[in-house]
């Protein structure tokens, strides 16, 4: 008997053609049990024979050349049945494995992206009996998918994710969104910050880079307090959230347009973290990035007013009101990172803030020094270096020059 998860689908398939040889799939109108078992079979034996011997040959000759094969034609049911018996046996290794033979068959071009998102909107069409038995099912669906994203060689990305999951939006998909994210977060491929944009910067790139996809695509407004976590990912998702809220708001009303919005949506113990400005600030200098202003025009009267509300929005002692404060220049830093440090950007940006009393110079002061290693924010620290030394001539402009010290001892 064939596990649950790896019974033949009875689903109507349509094909998706393979974009490197000729051959084109043909329609199937409805793929029967026998098919499907044989289908499930010979994706079994392909990934056996890859695990021992790491050779793509026979998966992409059986994809694309092989007329006797029965999955030439059904790249969509290669893509779901690979995915399902994964979960046989050590999923957490074997997702992987399977994710990489994607991302590998995609950049060939033997695979086409969509066949890829409906073959995997297919195994999550039914999460809900999958996730009986295997509670980490939606963690081991996005190990599957973090090899295509991180791909160079073909873009895959948040727009190809979100038709990834069609068939389990708007509910179901923000845990397998946070899931997915968690999985890039915690790759190999973005751990080495000091090489490359690597963690959460790479998650920013990759965002900005898919022409700023909605968090709502994946996570509605009335379940960011329920996925939200004091960490890198939960500010991701801020600030994303925010940007969508900026972008579509009149300038004339966006604050209290925007202030309402946050009042409806985001729960009084987030707006307390030190990191809910981190991820205003980001928010703002993204919709500034992505409206083409100069680098003089980020932070107009509106954005300084959102920034000084919500760092002042209750009587706190000073230093923890510091530590809001020093949130925002982190928030300049690490989108400044993960852009590599356009050409005077963040010198420009921590000037504009300071000549309009938005922080206090003792935060400025705070920033620079702090070498404090905050638990899930590990880039805070990684990319300070480089942000400090452009920074260079605006620490100068802050210390007092000698006529000023003169002048006050007379």
């Amino acid at each position: 008997m064939m596990p649950r998860f790896a019974q033949p689908s009875t689903l109507s398939i349509n094909s998706s053609s393979s974009q490197s040889k000729i051959t084109v799939e043909e329609p199937v109108s409805e793929l029967d049990s026998e098919m499907a078992n044989k289908i499930n079979m010979k994706c079994k034996d392909m990934l056996l024979e890859y695990e021992q011997m790491q050779n793509l040959d026979d998966i992409i000759y059986s994809l694309s050349e092989d007329e006797t094969s029965v999955i030439r034609t059904n790249h969509d049911e290669f893509v779901k049945s690979m995915s399902l018996i994964t979960l046989d046996s050590n999923p957490t290794n074997r997702t992987t494995v399977v994710g990489k033979i994607f991302a590998k068959l995609l950049s060939k071009r033997i695979l086409s992206k969509e066949a890829i998102t409906r073959g995997i909107d297919a195994v999550l069409k039914d999460w809900n009996d999958y996730l009986m038995d295997y509670p980490q099912f939606f963690s081991y669906i996005a190990a599957i998918i973090a090899p295509l994203l991180l791909l160079q060689t073909a873009f895959f990305d948040f727009n190809n994710l979100k038709d990834c999951c069609t068939s389990i939006r708007p509910d179901n998909s923000p845990k397998f969104f946070i899931e997915v994210l968690n999985t890039i977060l915690s790759s190999v491929v973005t751990q080495n910050i000091n090489e490359e944009r690597g963690g959460i910067l790479w998650i920013y790139n990759k965002w900005l880079a898919s022409e700023y996809v909605p968090l709502g695509i994946f996570m509605p407004d009335n379940q960011i307090n329920k996925y939200f976590e004091n960490d890198r990912i939960g500010a991701f998702i801020l600030s994303i959230a925010m940007y969508d809220k900026l972008k579509m708001t009149d300038s004339r009303v966006v604050f209290n347009i925007f202030h309402s919005w946050i009042s409806t949506n985001i729960s009084a113990e987030i707006i307390k973290y030190p990191q809910f400005v981190r991820a205003l600030t980001i928010a703002i200098v993204i919709e500034s990035l992505n409206s083409k202003r100069s680098y003089e025009d980020f932070f107009n009267h509106v954005h300084m007013k959102l920034l000084t509300y919500y760092i002042w929005s209750e009587p706190l002692p000073e230093p923890e009101i510091q530590a809001r404060e020093v949130q925002c220049l982190y928030g300049m830093q690490i989108i400044s990172a993960a852009l590599k440090y356009p050409r005077g950007m963040v010198l420009r940006l921590f000037h504009k803030i300071y000549q309009n009393s938005v922080l206090s110079k003792e935060s400025f002061e705070i920033w620079k020094k702090d070498d404090n290693f905050n638990a899930g924010f590990v880039e805070d620290l990684e990319t300070k270096t480089m942000t400090v030394l452009v920074l260079n001539p605006f620490f100068m402009s802050l210390q007092p020059n000698d006529s000023d010290e003169d002048k006050t001892t007379k």
